[in-house]
């Protein structure tokens, strides 16, 4: 679905808790704080994109923050304390004045239209045609991380049944849920009342927590398009890719999608390196393919995930280990 077009009118809003994902799962408190002006998402795709990046580079510095107070508070000094306390305080306000996950959802929105390079959900259909997966019996159950619009399947409803999820959902189609947090009951009740009535008497936050019944079964088909890289910390990455091996049915797929500067141009992952990771979770690739901006990889599960890797405690099998140590790459990596 496309995105309306950015005005160039301000609006101020209040802010929203930023959720994001660390060592642990954090949340910004930033309601404490004064409304802020929300400018626009971007005069063109570069600006867009430009700013973008910087809220990335805005959560792996929080990420890393919080990740050395929580570990390693008791051996630093109050005043190193205070200082990290307060960089926190100032990331925090920066991601809050450019709108937190909200302003990203939306840019990222902007970013589906045709004028901006599509939706990814694009170059998976056609492959799962190529599959045979439109002729199965029956609709293909499809879990999407991370969902910007709830219609980007919606051409292909006869034969494919999604669940849209999000932690900051911007659609009453979207379902809000954290991926890592989801665990498959058979036995889960399913709401008696409609989640989506016309008459708008339906309880917002029955609809926001009310997820376990989309969870029953094992998923065919499960995207992670454009969610690892959002990411800051590298454990939590791979977290996320052997949570989609567990939810995944037998010969299931995984659609996952990073931004090329993530396997072109790291120190610490390229193409090899993530095949390995992915072989190692019980992967096997079927398809991979780079544009201009964006890496995609079309994996099938043909095995069990290695006990080795069910706990995020355990000693990890792919360490962060440098791979290309030219100048100007970034440090972008996956720890599994």
């Amino acid at each position: 679905m496309a995105a309306g077009k950015p005005t160039g009118t301000q609006k101020t809003v209040p802010l929203p808790p930023i959720h994001i994902d660390g060592q642990e799962k954090i949340i910004i408190d930033t309601t404490a704080l004064s409304d802020v002006s929300l400018g626009k998402l971007g005069k063109s795709s570069t600006d867009t994109r430009r700013r973008i990046n910087h809220f990335h580079t805005l959560i792996k510095e929080y990420s890393k923050l919080a990740s050395k107070k929580q570990t390693r508070g008791n051996d630093l000094s109050a005043e190193d304390m205070v200082s990290i306390g307060g960089r926190i305080e100032d990331v925090s306000r920066e991601m809050a004045q450019m709108g937190g996950l909200d302003w990203y959802q939306k840019a990222s929105l902007l970013g589906q239209c045709k004028q901006r390079g599509g939706d990814t959900s694009r170059w998976l259909v056609p492959k799962m045609r190529d599959l045979g997966v439109d002729k199965r019996p029956g609709k293909t159950r499809l879990l999407d991380v991370g969902a910007l619009s709830c219609l980007n399947y919606a051409k292909e409803r006869k034969w494919i049944d999604v669940t849209p999820i999000d932690l900051n959902s911007q659609e009453p189609g979207i379902y809000k849920q954290d991926f890592l947090d989801i665990e498959l009951d058979r036995n889960a009740p399913v709401p008696l009342l409609s989640q989506h009535d016309d008459s708008g008497s339906g309880d917002e936050s029955d609809i926001e927590t009310n997820t376990a019944h989309l969870f029953q079964s094992p998923f065919e088909v499960i995207c992670l398009s454009l969610v690892v890289n959002f990411i800051g910390d590298p454990a939590r990455r791979g977290d996320m890719l052997k949570q989609a091996a567990r939810l995944l049915a037998p010969e299931g797929l995984l659609f996952l999608v990073l931004p090329l500067s993530c396997v072109a141009n790291s120190r610490y992952l390229d193409d090899e390196r993530l095949l390995e990771i992915m072989q190692f979770l019980g992967f096997t690739q079927l398809h991979q393919n780079h544009t201009a901006k964006l890496a995609h990889y079309l994996y099938r599960l043909t095995a069990s995930i290695p006990a080795t890797a069910s706990a995020s405690g355990d000693e990890p099998q792919f360490k962060k280990k440098m791979l290309h140590s030219a100048p100007g790459r970034n440090n972008f990596s996956i720890v599994v």
